[in-house]
């Protein structure tokens, strides 16, 4: 009996062990916030990059080939909504991180954990510092 629950209890723990990796690996880079030494952690692939300066502050649009975007905000009297969508395909999400307001956008049901791992890793660790 004691044999039995010992082997019982081995085959247990070696399953265990041997247990598929759950999480899926996601490419991020470390891409420059205007011309300053900080640095956003996004997801690899952004086809555009671009600057709009206004008095205050900037804009700056990271533009994906499928059309998802990241666009984020530094600066004052201006503003930074999600966009509206009734399709349940496509996602949003905005946060504020350090001062810089930050949105996704248009983002498929297939992407959304990837730009969702984005933007809870600079929630947790903040934006990135990087002396030139």
């Amino acid at each position: 009996m004691n044999r039995k629950i010992l082997i019982l209890i081995f085959g247990i723990l070696i399953l265990l062990n041997c247990k598929q990796k759950s999480g899926i690996e996601y490419s991020f880079a470390d891409v420059q916030i205007n011309k300053s030494d900080y640095y956003l952690t996004l997801p690899i692939g952004i086809k555009k990059n671009e600057v709009d300066i206004y008095t205050e502050g900037f804009y700056q649009h990271f533009i994906y080939p499928d059309n998802s975007y990241i666009i984020i905000l530094r600066g004052g009297n201006a503003e930074l909504k999600e966009p509206e969508n009734d399709n349940l395909e496509f996602h949003s999400r905005g946060q504020s991180v350090d001062g810089i307001r930050m949105i996704y956008g248009n983002v498929k049901s297939d992407r959304k954990a990837e730009f969702d791992k984005a933007f809870d890793f600079m929630k947790e660790n903040g934006i990135k510092k990087i002396k030139s």
